[in-house]
């Protein structure tokens, strides 16, 4: 008997908490003058998350009147668009014309209540929303001069939530020092954000999460969205920001905030981008040339070695590799470096004939005749050819995936005087 009574009370409790953690919602929108040009035709309540966009709820107008209702609507901040798709609205930009702008809401402290779209800050039921809308009409018709905290803070009459978000407005994320989860739903933020993380300058990426560290929701969020703009192949610059991140961000965290799939993803991604990474050691490559032979990097003992992956039958092979094979012919000896040519084909027989066509003399080896001692499509995460790396006297790689004039503007600046190919 007892244990049927707990197990009630417990069903009970869990049912109360469940119905706790729900927000439902009932906001009126009376379009006034305008509304009966509307009726019959869809309104929408649209919220947003990071640079996600949800319509929430959309009505029929009827009588000049949109009544959206449902069980949950988290804080945030909300729009309200009349006879127009709201997402594309939001992926053009662009008001479609003859269309009001968007009513701007800020939901945490009501979610019952009536707006009247005849003037400024007309609301029953809201006085959150009085505050938010009065603010911006006052400041954008009458101010003379842009707000500052106090004039804010004034504004907001104390409203948290309506003071961050006035504050991110006007001031800007400088202004927004405190990591609170709700401005991922105000799509300013997402978007200033968004440029920071996505300038490719590792100091100003770090600012970020700097601020917003990976203990709070905002840090975690974007921690992730980082992580996936920049974990891109054949880009140099976005792997030298992804190991940057993942190294003193996401590792030392311990979190798992992918599914286990992207997991393996992100972390074969990282071990092929460290194989890349600059000041990384390339581990000696045995490949055999067309006598057979095996030749392997390590017996290379120069300044400087160009590793040249290449096919037969790319076009840009066909075309760089004789230049790089002139720039070896004139100046090898004088810049005392080494080519290692590595043909990624099968078809032996048209390596050879390429390679006599042009007349190589590097180093010269094919992935065809087999024996190789590791395979280097997969370790160095070869999707397109040309690739190449330079390797320091240590085979340590300072430059990959250059261009010939850059290779060139390298040992131009060896010795200016004497390095300049025509």
């Amino acid at each position: 008997m007892n244990r049927c009574i707990s197990a009630i009370l417990l069903c009970f409790c869990m049912i109360s908490f469940c119905f706790a953690q729900q927000k439902p919602y009932r906001i009126t929108i009376k379009w006034n003058s305008e509304g009966s040009s509307y009726d019959g035709k869809m309104s929408y309540l649209t919220g947003f998350h990071g640079d996600e966009v949800q319509v929430y709820d959309s009505v029929v107008v009827r009588k000049g009147t949109s009544v959206f209702k449902g069980k949950n609507l988290p804080d945030g901040f909300y729009q309200v668009k009349a006879d127009y798709p709201s997402l594309d609205y939001m992926n053009s930009g662009a008001l479609p014309q003859g269309r009001r702008a968007p009513i701007d809401l800020v939901i945490s402290e009501s979610r019952k209540f009536t707006h009247w779209t005849d003037s400024p800050g007309h609301f029953e039921g809201s006085s959150e929303n009085e505050a938010y809308e009065l603010a911006h009409f006052q400041i954008n018709t009458y101010d003379s001069q842009w707000p500052d905290i106090t004039t804010l803070e004034t504004a907001s009459v104390g409203h948290d939530l309506v003071y961050k978000y006035l504050l991110l407005e006007y001031l800007g994320l400088d202004a927004c020092t405190i990591p609170d989860a709700r401005m991922l739903h105000h799509p300013l933020f997402n978007q200033l954000i968004s440029d920071k993380l996505q300038s490719e300058n590792i100091t100003i990426i770090d600012s970020v999460f700097d601020r917003y560290s990976l203990e709070t929701e905002i840090g975690q969020y974007y921690m992730v969205q980082t992580l996936k703009y920049y974990n891109m192949d054949n880009n140099v610059a976005y792997d030298d920001i992804l190991l940057h991140l993942y190294d003193k961000y996401y590792l030392p965290s311990g979190l798992q905030l992918f599914s286990e799939s992207y997991e393996r993803r992100l972390k074969n991604g990282v071990t092929r981008k460290r194989h890349l990474a600059i000041g990384s050691q390339m581990p000696p490559l045995e490949a055999k040339s067309a006598d057979g032979k095996f030749i392997s990097t390590a017996s290379i003992d120069r300044p400087n070695t160009v590793i040249w992956f290449w096919d037969a039958d790319c076009e840009d092979c066909l075309e760089e590799t004789p230049i790089l094979n002139e720039m070896y012919e004139k100046y090898q000896e004088e810049y005392d470096f080494e080519v290692f040519g590595y043909c990624i084909t099968a078809d032996v027989k048209r390596w050879k004939q390429v390679s006599e066509e042009m007349g190589l003399k590097f180093i010269n080896t094919c992935d065809g005749l087999g024996g190789s001692n590791y395979d280097v499509i997969d370790y160095f995460n070869i999707l397109t050819t040309p690739a190449c790396l330079l390797l320091d006297q240590d085979h340590k790689i300072i430059m990959r995936q250059f261009t010939l004039e850059q290779l060139e503007e390298f040992f131009n600046n060896l010795n200016p005087d004497k390095y300049n190919i025509e």
